[in-house]
Protein backbone atom coordinates (compact mmCIF):
# COMPACT_ATOMS: atom_id res chain seq x y z
CA UNK A 1 0.00 0.00 0.00
CA UNK A 2 2.90 2.60 0.88
CA UNK A 3 4.57 1.99 -2.50
CA UNK A 4 0.85 2.78 -4.26
CA UNK A 5 0.44 5.45 -2.10
CA UNK A 6 4.20 6.92 -3.99
CA UNK A 7 2.95 6.14 -7.19
CA UNK A 8 -0.47 7.88 -6.98
CA UNK A 9 1.28 10.73 -5.34
CA UNK A 10 4.17 10.92 -8.09
CA UNK A 11 1.22 10.63 -11.17
CA UNK A 12 -0.48 13.88 -9.58
CA UNK A 13 3.11 15.54 -9.30
CA UNK A 14 3.72 14.86 -12.81
CA UNK A 15 0.30 16.22 -13.80
CA UNK A 16 0.17 19.67 -12.07
CA UNK A 17 4.26 20.16 -12.52
CA UNK A 18 3.65 19.66 -16.68
CA UNK A 19 6.53 22.02 -17.23
CA UNK A 20 8.62 20.14 -15.03
CA UNK A 21 9.22 23.85 -13.09
CA UNK A 22 10.38 21.92 -9.77
CA UNK A 23 13.93 21.75 -8.67
CA UNK A 24 15.27 18.64 -10.89
CA UNK A 25 12.54 17.59 -12.34
CA UNK A 26 13.84 18.34 -15.96
CA UNK A 27 16.06 16.02 -15.81
CA UNK A 28 13.66 13.33 -15.25
CA UNK A 29 10.89 14.22 -16.54
CA UNK A 30 8.29 12.61 -13.24
CA UNK A 31 9.68 9.13 -15.51
CA UNK A 32 10.73 5.88 -13.53
CA UNK A 33 12.95 3.31 -15.00
CA UNK A 34 11.26 -0.42 -15.46
CA UNK A 35 11.71 -1.81 -12.14
CA UNK A 36 13.86 -5.04 -11.49
CA UNK A 37 12.40 -8.59 -10.85
CA UNK A 38 13.03 -9.98 -7.12
CA UNK A 39 15.66 -12.31 -8.70
CA UNK A 40 17.44 -9.82 -10.03
CA UNK A 41 17.64 -8.02 -6.70
CA UNK A 42 18.37 -10.86 -4.91
CA UNK A 43 21.70 -11.49 -6.99
CA UNK A 44 22.82 -7.83 -6.16
CA UNK A 45 22.57 -8.81 -2.72
CA UNK A 46 24.39 -11.83 -3.06
CA UNK A 47 26.88 -10.11 -4.99
CA UNK A 48 27.75 -7.13 -2.32
CA UNK A 49 27.25 -9.32 1.02
CA UNK A 50 24.32 -7.32 2.30
CA UNK A 51 20.31 -7.06 2.58
CA UNK A 52 18.83 -3.85 1.40
CA UNK A 53 15.95 -2.09 3.56
CA UNK A 54 13.24 -3.41 2.58
CA UNK A 55 11.35 -0.49 1.67
CA UNK A 56 13.92 0.33 -0.86
CA UNK A 57 13.74 -3.38 -2.42
CA UNK A 58 10.17 -2.90 -2.59
CA UNK A 59 11.02 0.27 -4.41
CA UNK A 60 13.51 -0.62 -6.96
CA UNK A 61 10.85 -4.25 -7.59
CA UNK A 62 8.00 -2.64 -7.71
CA UNK A 63 7.77 1.15 -8.68
CA UNK A 64 11.23 1.67 -10.54
CA UNK A 65 14.76 0.94 -10.76
CA UNK A 66 15.72 4.71 -10.22
CA UNK A 67 14.33 7.73 -12.16
CA UNK A 68 12.02 10.51 -10.60
CA UNK A 69 12.48 11.75 -7.62
CA UNK A 70 14.13 14.38 -5.31
CA UNK A 71 16.57 16.76 -6.91
CA UNK A 72 18.04 15.33 -10.21
CA UNK A 73 16.36 12.04 -9.29
CA UNK A 74 16.90 8.02 -7.96
CA UNK A 75 19.96 6.48 -9.24
CA UNK A 76 19.15 3.12 -10.63
CA UNK A 77 20.81 0.52 -8.11
CA UNK A 78 24.39 -0.11 -8.51
CA UNK A 79 25.09 3.68 -9.57
CA UNK A 80 26.31 6.53 -8.83
CA UNK A 81 26.82 9.74 -10.58
CA UNK A 82 30.37 10.49 -12.71
CA UNK A 83 30.64 14.50 -12.97
CA UNK A 84 27.75 14.79 -15.63
CA UNK A 85 27.30 11.08 -16.32
CA UNK A 86 27.52 7.76 -14.57
CA UNK A 87 28.86 5.10 -14.04
CA UNK A 88 28.75 1.85 -11.87
CA UNK A 89 29.72 1.36 -7.88
CA UNK A 90 32.54 -1.00 -9.62
CA UNK A 91 34.09 1.99 -11.51
CA UNK A 92 33.39 4.70 -9.27
CA UNK A 93 35.18 5.96 -6.11
CA UNK A 94 32.46 6.22 -3.69
CA UNK A 95 30.30 2.54 -2.67
CA UNK A 96 32.97 1.02 -0.46
CA UNK A 97 32.36 -2.49 1.73
CA UNK A 98 28.53 -3.07 1.70
CA UNK A 99 28.71 -5.63 4.20
CA UNK A 100 30.59 -3.62 6.75
CA UNK A 101 28.62 -2.01 9.05
CA UNK A 102 27.97 1.81 8.72
CA UNK A 103 30.31 3.50 11.28
CA UNK A 104 28.40 6.79 12.03
CA UNK A 105 25.08 6.92 14.54
CA UNK A 106 24.74 10.79 14.48
CA UNK A 107 26.13 13.76 12.30
CA UNK A 108 29.88 13.35 11.65
CA UNK A 109 32.68 15.44 10.13
CA UNK A 110 36.75 15.13 10.72
CA UNK A 111 37.67 17.62 13.92
CA UNK A 112 39.11 20.76 13.60
CA UNK A 113 42.54 19.78 13.89
CA UNK A 114 42.50 18.05 10.48
CA UNK A 115 40.82 21.32 8.74
CA UNK A 116 43.57 24.00 10.09
CA UNK A 117 46.47 21.70 8.31
CA UNK A 118 44.30 23.37 5.14
CA UNK A 119 47.60 25.19 3.17
CA UNK A 120 46.99 28.72 3.42
CA UNK A 121 49.58 30.02 1.15
CA UNK A 122 50.19 33.53 1.46
CA UNK A 123 53.38 33.09 2.29
CA UNK A 124 54.65 30.66 -0.29
CA UNK A 125 57.69 32.13 -1.99
CA UNK A 126 56.85 30.25 -5.81
CA UNK A 127 53.99 28.25 -7.28
CA UNK A 128 55.89 25.07 -6.87
CA UNK A 129 55.63 25.56 -3.04
CA UNK A 130 51.99 26.24 -3.24
CA UNK A 131 51.45 23.27 -5.71
CA UNK A 132 53.29 20.87 -3.54
CA UNK A 133 51.07 22.27 -0.10
CA UNK A 134 47.99 21.57 -2.36
CA UNK A 135 48.98 18.30 -3.45
CA UNK A 136 49.76 17.14 -0.28
CA UNK A 137 46.67 18.94 0.77
CA UNK A 138 44.21 16.58 -1.41
CA UNK A 139 46.44 13.26 -0.59
CA UNK A 140 45.32 13.62 3.30
CA UNK A 141 41.40 14.52 1.78
CA UNK A 142 41.58 11.48 -0.15
CA UNK A 143 42.74 9.70 2.22
CA UNK A 144 40.52 10.42 5.23
CA UNK A 145 37.68 12.32 4.05
CA UNK A 146 36.91 10.69 0.47
CA UNK A 147 37.93 7.56 0.77
CA UNK A 148 35.46 4.68 0.13
CA UNK A 149 35.86 2.75 3.61
CA UNK A 150 34.27 6.46 5.13
CA UNK A 151 30.94 5.58 3.35
CA UNK A 152 31.01 1.89 4.33
CA UNK A 153 27.75 0.20 4.49
CA UNK A 154 26.06 2.86 2.36
CA UNK A 155 25.22 3.52 -0.92
CA UNK A 156 24.50 7.00 -3.25
CA UNK A 157 20.91 6.88 -4.09
CA UNK A 158 20.39 10.64 -5.13
CA UNK A 159 22.63 13.60 -6.60
CA UNK A 160 21.61 16.81 -5.09
CA UNK A 161 23.61 19.02 -7.31
CA UNK A 162 27.47 20.36 -6.51
CA UNK A 163 28.89 17.31 -5.18
CA UNK A 164 26.42 16.84 -2.44
CA UNK A 165 24.53 13.17 -2.33
CA UNK A 166 22.11 11.71 -0.58
CA UNK A 167 23.15 7.92 1.20
CA UNK A 168 21.04 5.27 2.31
CA UNK A 169 22.43 2.90 4.91
CA UNK A 170 22.18 -0.63 4.26
CA UNK A 171 24.55 -2.82 6.95
CA UNK A 172 24.58 -2.47 10.96
CA UNK A 173 22.78 -0.27 13.32
CA UNK A 174 21.29 2.62 11.48
CA UNK A 175 20.24 0.93 8.41
CA UNK A 176 17.69 2.24 6.02
CA UNK A 177 18.63 5.61 7.45
CA UNK A 178 18.81 8.23 4.76
CA UNK A 179 22.01 10.42 5.03
CA UNK A 180 23.16 13.90 3.37
CA UNK A 181 26.20 14.08 2.28
CA UNK A 182 28.07 17.71 2.69
CA UNK A 183 31.78 16.51 2.23
CA UNK A 184 32.19 18.63 -0.82
CA UNK A 185 31.32 21.67 1.39
CA UNK A 186 33.71 20.61 4.00
CA UNK A 187 30.80 19.67 6.44
CA UNK A 188 30.84 16.08 6.70
CA UNK A 189 27.82 14.32 6.64
CA UNK A 190 24.47 14.67 8.76
CA UNK A 191 21.32 11.95 9.52
CA UNK A 192 18.21 13.57 7.79
CA UNK A 193 15.46 13.70 9.89
CA UNK A 194 11.62 14.40 9.59
CA UNK A 195 9.34 17.21 11.43
CA UNK A 196 8.62 15.11 14.48
CA UNK A 197 12.44 14.42 14.80
CA UNK A 198 12.83 10.98 13.62
CA UNK A 199 14.91 9.37 11.29
CA UNK A 200 13.96 9.48 7.76
CA UNK A 201 13.83 6.24 5.79
CA UNK A 202 13.59 5.76 2.46
CA UNK A 203 9.67 5.98 1.82
CA UNK A 204 9.66 8.84 4.32
CA UNK A 205 12.79 10.55 2.35
CA UNK A 206 10.68 10.04 -1.09
CA UNK A 207 7.51 10.74 0.62
CA UNK A 208 8.94 14.36 1.67
CA UNK A 209 9.79 14.94 -0.91
CA UNK A 210 6.57 14.71 -2.95
CA UNK A 211 3.97 15.95 -0.69
CA UNK A 212 6.33 19.16 -0.50
CA UNK A 213 6.61 19.28 -4.09
CA UNK A 214 2.68 18.97 -4.57
CA UNK A 215 2.97 21.94 -1.91
CA UNK A 216 5.01 24.46 -3.66
CA UNK A 217 3.48 23.79 -7.12
CA UNK A 218 0.29 24.47 -5.68
CA UNK A 219 0.84 27.67 -4.17
CA UNK A 220 2.74 28.85 -7.46
CA UNK A 221 -0.29 28.54 -9.05
CA UNK A 222 -2.49 30.95 -6.88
Amino acid sequence: MVMEELKLKLDELKKEDERCNAFGASSHGYELNIPLSETEFKAIEAKYGCIFPDEYREFITTVGNGGAGPFYGVFPIEMEDDNHDMCSWTDGTLVGNLSKPFPYSSNWNLPDSFWENEPDCDNCESDEEEDALWETWEEQLNEKYWAENVMSGAIPICHAGCARRIWMVVSGPMKGTIWSDLRADYAGIELLKDDDGRNLSFKGWYLSWLNKSLKEIRESKN
